[in-house]
């Protein structure tokens, strides 16, 4: 525990995480290794996990957040200006994507 933040901890070191757990917080785990979650975040961390995308760090509350996507070997992404040329709906162009893409590596391993 920290004399300048009491709720300093320890306890989850290692999984990355610094400060006692809230009812906002559960420990979890999607086969990659325990780590402290933003109850807010686990659908969508989840999710990402599920699809074969790791994580690293987030923060999610009712205010925003933030989350990382591990850009490993089997995982692209573009920063790109929208043009949906083959579309009639035009509300998206001129905005700025990211696009991600990434093979599973799993899959790759049993087929």
């Amino acid at each position: 525990m920290s004399e300048l933040n009491p709720n300093i901890t320890n306890d989850y070191k290692h999984c990355n995480h610094h400060h006692e757990l809230t009812e906002n917080h559960r420990l979890v785990d999607f086969g990659d290794g325990e780590f402290v979650a933003n109850v807010d975040a686990i659908p969508l961390l989840k999710a990402l996990s599920d699809l074969g995308l790791r994580t690293r760090t987030h923060h999610v509350d009712k205010d925003g957040g933030f989350f990382s996507i591990l850009v490993e070997p089997n995982v692209s992404f573009f920063l790109r200006q929208v043009n949906e040329v083959d579309s009639d709906r035009t509300k998206y162009n001129g905005k700025t994507e990211v696009l991600i893409s990434w093979h599973n590596e799993m899959h790759d391993q049993t087929n």
